[in-house]
């Protein structure tokens, strides 16, 4: 069963409702295997949709073990019932899943204790021979996960503790061409426009940006509660991001949604873009969290501080903020310094 939202024809899945003994109407997220969460507000609000995200992407109750004690079925579950893992943030719950069960189905047989470092190379070599980035977050996961199987005494060493990380490149900063030819391709009123506005100019992640709310966006500001650090942002709406919001179709609770205005993941909002860039005629290089560098290039370009850089992206240190503004263009940056200095060495 699910719950129309407003005026709209979304459909939020999961969502029961009832009148209680007293007359008041109750709403609460129920799923199969995850636990039941009471959603407060009404639908639509943004206390209700932050309620419902978090319900959506976390919560969930942990069943038996596939296999018997001491395999890594069994250490899995024991891991997701933890401190360790309850005081990760959704986010990194959810890629703590994306690697942990996929291994689960082909080894969750195996036992802890036999998972010695041959075997654990030719896991995280099967996966990097495809997908390196994918091997390195797989290798960080499962070096957590070892350390926790030590603390509970399943093992006494961590077999990926020194496995070497695959070298990958950078992602691609946008070149003002490229933003400029996909500005072409895609006028104001499209999806791909839209979506391309809000991560350029707010300069946050995907994950961030497809649960912008409506309701976030208003007096000029859009409020953002990143995932990864849990940092609230009041980003200043720019007039093109404006001019997007205003053009595009306003369909659902979402900013930028589906056809139908329902929630996209991620992973959508990530093919949307590489859908636009290809019909852009756009080298695949141009991927969406390129937009979130580009942005901070252009911010280091026109001059914004370290600081001022830092407000919009959310990163908490500074040094953080130069790796993703190494791009700015060199050029027009010396040009700056060198206008600084007096006509003769004695002014």
């Amino acid at each position: 069963m699910g719950r129309r939202v407003g005026m709209t024809s979304v459909r939020l899945a999961y969502v029961h409702e009832y009148r209680d003994r007293h007359g008041r109407i109750r709403r609460y997220f129920r799923r199969r295997g995850y636990k039941k969460v009471m959603l407060p507000g009404l639908p639509g609000s943004s206390e209700f949709m932050e309620a419902y995200s978090a319900a959506l992407g976390g919560n969930r109750v942990e069943g038996q073990a596939k296999h018997g004690s001491g395999t890594l079925s069994d250490l899995v579950v024991r891991f997701y019932r933890s401190t360790e893992f309850s005081n990760l943030r959704p986010s990194s719950q959810s890629s703590y899943r994306t690697v942990l069960d996929p291994i689960l189905q082909k080894h969750g047989h195996r036992t802890v204790s036999g998972l010695d470092r041959g075997r654990a190379r030719k896991i995280i070599e099967d996966i990097g021979a495809k997908r390196p980035g994918m091997a390195n977050l797989t290798i960080s996961v499962m070096r957590q996960l070892m350390n926790y199987a030590i603390d509970i005494g399943l093992r006494a060493d961590n077999p990926l503790a020194r496995l070497a990380e695959y070298r990958i490149g950078t992602r691609h900063t946008w070149t003002d061409d490229e933003l400029t030819a996909f500005e072409k391709r895609w006028p104001l009123g499209m999806r791909e426009r839209l979506a391309f506005a809000l991560l350029l100019y707010t300069g946050q992640r995907g994950g961030d940006v497809v649960n912008m709310l409506r309701v976030d966006a208003t007096k000029g500001v859009i409020r953002v509660v990143q995932q990864k650090t849990g940092q609230e942002l009041l980003i200043t709406v720019h007039p093109a991001l404006a001019r997007a919001i205003k053009a595009a179709p306003a369909k659902g609770v979402y900013l930028v949604g589906d056809l139908h205005g329902r929630k996209v993941t991620h992973g959508a909002l990530t093919r949307l873009i590489r859908r636009a860039v290809a019909a852009a005629g756009l080298p695949p290089r141009c991927v969406a969290h390129g937009l979130r560098k580009a942005a901070m290039r252009r911010l280091a370009e026109h001059s914004a501080s370290t600081k001022e850089i830092a407000a919009v992206s959310g990163h908490a240190t500074l040094k953080e903020v130069e790796r993703y503004t190494k791009k700015a263009d060199q050029a027009r940056l010396s040009k700056t310094a060198i206008a600084r200095l007096p006509d003769d060495v004695g002014g």
